[in-house]
């Protein structure tokens, strides 16, 4: 949009011409900012809220985001909800965030990392929202300067996960009082200590299990264990992940453009596990690069690495607990990227909890 000069509008000193072209140019100097990421109902108004494009400073980089529209909401039933929605500020996605049904309904808290954009007050039964419902929220400036430092993700509910031995294969299941038991064609390698309270990680495969941890009930032989999984048929074929094979214990979505050329991760990850002399191996990667991993025995383990720019958004150096130092990688932080915490044991049935984890970026 071309830029222009504002000048203060006053209809008693000045002549029609000087006054409505200042009307016009004070219009295309507000244009950006007022109109930026403005929320109103859709032209034929339906169950969702119309944004308008704006764009972000996010990471020291300009944004420009198109219009948007959030989801299908869904109408409060017996008393009216407030809903909010939001941007992400790193990277100009809205989403919605739910309220709670009420007579004297209240906002619910605008998320870590996201700014505000409207309040929608919602009828029960309602069909279509409109401008009357939709309260502006939006403020001026962004949550993440350039220079800032954002946290990804912290987490401190431990996951423990035990790896069933080698020899446990061609998994099947059956009915435990409702849960689900899975038997092997070989020994398992599980006692009840440490195994029951524990995770295995059940991959599922033509039907509709759903791949994830699961805490092991019970160890009912040397061939069959139960997990806290309703049993229903047609959950599919199940492999459990064994010893010498990562267990994906932590996703953390990298926003792209988070880190500048000069940037870095920042991590913090705590381990611990079974004392024992059997070796138990944690790793870590963004996306599919393996960018280190920390072998233990018998101590637990706190990590804190860093992976820096090197003055390019996809060249890398590594550093781990300040001693080791590694260069040549070459993640692409431009695209998104997934970082994965991993760990594997060499052993059967030893346990390795994943105590909690912080994760920064320094633009």
């Amino acid at each position: 949009m071309p830029v222009a000069s504002f000048l203060p509008t006053d209809f008693t000193t000045q002549d029609s011409t000087t006054y409505k072209s200042a009307l016009d140019g004070n219009g295309s100097v507000m244009a950006r900012l007022a109109a930026a990421f403005a929320p109103s109902r859709q032209a034929t108004p339906n169950m969702t809220v119309a944004v308008g494009a704006g764009a972000l400073m996010a990471w020291g980089n300009v944004v420009p985001v198109a219009a948007q529209s959030t989801a299908v909401i869904t109408a409060p039933v017996s008393n009216p909800r407030i809903d909010r929605v939001v941007i992400d500020a790193g990277n100009g996605v809205i989403a919605t965030v739910l309220g709670t049904e009420s007579a004297t309904p209240t906002a619910p808290a605008i998320p870590s990392g996201y700014l505000p954009i409207a309040q929608v007050l919602l009828q029960p039964g309602v069909g279509s929202i409109t401008n009357a419902m939709i309260t502006d929220e939006r403020i001026s400036g962004n949550l993440q300067p350039a220079g800032s430092v954002r946290v990804l993700a912290q987490n401190a509910v431990p996951l423990s996960f035990v790896a069933v031995a080698a020899t446990f294969t061609a998994a099947s299941f059956v009915n435990n009082a409702g849960n689900v038991q899975l038997s092997g064609s070989g020994a398992h390698g599980l006692t009840a200590t440490p195994a029951v309270g524990a995770n295995v990680y059940v991959a599922w495969s033509g039907g509709t299990g759903v791949s994830g941890f699961y805490k092991v009930l019970s160890v009912d032989s040397a061939t069959a264990f139960t997990i806290q999984l309703a049993y229903a048929t047609g959950l599919g074929t199940p492999a459990v992940t064994p010893v010498a094979t990562d267990a994906v214990m932590a996703s953390i979505p990298i926003p792209a453009g988070a880190l500048s050329s000069t940037g870095s991760l920042d991590c913090q990850v705590f381990f611990d596990g079974t004392s024992s002399s059997n070796g138990k191996t944690t790793s870590w990667y963004a996306g599919a690069t393996r960018i280190d991993g920390n072998a233990y025995t018998t101590s637990p383990q706190i990590s804190r690495w860093w992976l820096i720019n090197r003055g390019a958004i996809n060249s890398q150096l590594y550093a781990l607990n300040g001693s080791s130092l590694a260069g040549g990688l070459a993640v692409d932080f431009s695209q998104t990227q997934t970082l994965t915490l991993r760990a594997q044991a060499a052993a059967a049935n030893e346990r390795l909890t994943l105590e909690g984890y912080v994760i920064r970026a320094n633009y």
